[in-house]
This record gives structure tokens, C-alpha cells and sequence, in this order.
């Protein structure tokens, strides 16, 4: 049998297990040569599957007007399961020859990249520009968690605040509906109604501002009732504005509750309590003087 002048070449030219590999033989032919003829049983010998996968074989002729015309190519595709050097055995091409291959070298990706033993583990690679997405990520939590436990630690200072201007608001609010009922009392009739709008439009206003029990409390307790609700730490303008209060208050429980002829506002008194009280209001609301003095905030 006639041996064939072949020219053979393997892509890629580095083969490893499991790789798909194409095993090509170049030889010139003056017959033509059938597609049909390529197959596995054109090899003269028995095939190893332990050592090999044939996947397809063909034989291609270069097109008229190519270079080399007239050439054919024996492709081989075939995937190795060994690792070293492979041996196909020879082809038979029908009316041509037989075509001896040369041994394909399967390599070792162990061995190749000479590992000795276990690698240590490597992290993830990351597409560009995202290393920097994690970095910003990382600072803002930070930045985040810094700010959240400067908030825990100052919770109390910010409850304290917000309370407190809540309850700013609140005072301010008493204190114009009070002079403004207090203007009002002029329009009543009866000096006893009157008296006793006073002092429940006072003791309601003073329970709210003071944070003490004004309006269950009798005219002779709101001297001790001025004490306990300031701590005795009143300055001297307010316990004055107390004082006006209480007797305004004894005032007008003789008014109240005197059968006398007497028990009644005077020409221009009510106008005048009136105005006092209103007075006693802008002292007790006046907290930078309580502060300069070291007061309480009555």
C-alpha cells in the first residue's frame, strides 16, 4: 500500500484534556476523492475511545483559484482523555493511499503550570470600574453607621429639643388665648360670672404653664401651691406676680360668694385686674429675665 506525503498540523496548538481539537492533513491528489470515503472506517486499525473521541471526520478539496489547487485536507476532530502523546492510527484514503499520522501531544495543565499542590483561594475578579462602586459603597455605610451612633449617643439631647420647642409652642399659644379671654370678661353682665371666668381662665393658664394642679386647689392653698410648683426658686418679680394673683383671687371670691351689697367691681377696678393680670402673664412668659436671674423657667 502506498503511503501518502502528508503535511499535519493541530489546532490549537496546545491540546489539554476535555479540549476539542482539530487534527489536519494537507496532500495533493489528482483523483477526485468522494465525500463519502471519510469515516472511521477508513482507519486501518481498531480506535482507542479510552484514549480519544473521534467527533467528526471530513476531507476537503481547495476550491478552484485557491492557492495550492488540488490539495486536500483530512480534518480530524477528535477530543483526548489522556494527558501525553496520541497515537491515531493510520487512514485509508480510497484510490489514493494510506496517510500515517504523527503522535499529538496532549498536555497537563498541572504540569504545565507546575502545581505542586492545593492553591490557596484567590477572590472573585470584578469588572472594571466596579472596585470603585464597592469602595463608595463601603465609605457611605460607614459614614452611616458613624452618624447613627452619634444619634443614639445624642438621642436624649434631640428628645430634649424637640420637646422642648413643642412645648414653647404650647406656652405661646396658653398665653394669647388667655389675655384674650381675659379682654372678653368685659362684655359679661354679672360681676359674679365674671369673677368666676377669672379665675378659672387663671388657674387653667397657671396649670399649664407651672405644671401644677392650680385648678383643684382652694385661694388659700395658692400661696404654698406657688412654692411647690417653683421649688422656692422663683426670683423676686414673680413671687410679686403670685402675690397679685392671690389677691386678685380673694378678690373675687368676696365677689363670688358675699351676700354684701359691696361685693362688686368698683367703677374701672375689673379694667384694672384686668390689665394687672395681663402684666402678671408678660412676667411669668419673660424667660430671659428668669435666666439673668437664675430662676426657673415658672
Amino acid at each position: 500500500m502506498i503511503y501518502i506525503q502528508t503535511k499535519q498540523s493541530v489546532f490549537p496548538k496546545a491540546i489539554y484534556i476535555g479540549d476539542k481539537a482539530e487534527l489536519r492533513c494537507s496532500f495533493k491528489s489528482e483523483a477526485q476523492i468522494p465525500a463519502v470515503t471519510a469515516s472511521t472506517q477508513n482507519f486501518t486499525q481498531d480506535l482507542d475511545y479510552s484514549v480519544y473521541d473521534i467527533k467528526d471526520i471530513s476531507i476537503q478539496k481547495n476550491q478552484p483559484g485557491q492557492p495550492d489547487e488540488g490539495v486536500y485536507n483530512l480534518v480530524i476532530t477528535f477530543v483526548p482523555w489522556q494527558t501525553g502523546k496520541i497515537q491515531l492510527p493510520d487512514f485509508e484514503v480510497e484510490g489514493v493511499g494510506i496517510i500515517h499520522f504523527e503522535t499529538v501531544e496532549v498536555l497537563s495543565l498541572v504540569e504545565q503550570q507546575n502545581v505542586t499542590g492545593l492553591r490557596s483561594y484567590s477572590s472573585p475578579l470584578l469588572l472594571p470600574g466596579t472596585t470603585y462602586k464597592i469602595y463608595g459603597s463601603l465609605a457611605a455605610i460607614v459614614i452611616l453607621f458613624i452618624l447613627l451612633i452619634r444619634l443614639i449617643v445624642k438621642w436624649r439631647s434631640v428628645v430634649f429639643w424637640f420637646n422642648n420647642t413643642k412645648l414653647k409652642r404650647r406656652y405661646a399659644r396658653s398665653k394669647k388665648a388667655t389675655i384674650k379671654a381675659l379682654k372678653k370678661l368685659e362684655q359679661e353682665n354679672s360681676d359674679s360670672q365674671i369673677s368666676t371666668m377669672l379665675q378659672k381662665i387663671m388657674r387653667e393658664y397657671l396649670e399649664l404653664r407651672l405644671n401644677y394642679p392650680f385648678t383643684k386647689k382652694l385661694t388659700s392653698e395658692m400661696s404654698l401651691a406657688f412654692d411647690e410648683a417653683t421649688c422656692g426658686l422663683a426670683d423676686e418679680n414673680r413671687y410679686a406676680v403670685f402675690e397679685n394673683i392671690i389677691s386678685i383671687f380673694v378678690r373675687t371670691d368676696y365677689i363670688r360668694f358675699s351676700d354684701s351689697e359691696d361685693a362688686k367691681f368698683e367703677q374701672g377696678e375689673l379694667a384694672q385686674i384686668l390689665n394687672n393680670l395681663i402684666d402678671d402673664i408678660e412676667v411669668i412668659e419673660d424667660e430671659k429675665r428668669s435666666e439673668e436671674k437664675g430662676g426657673t423657667d415658672a
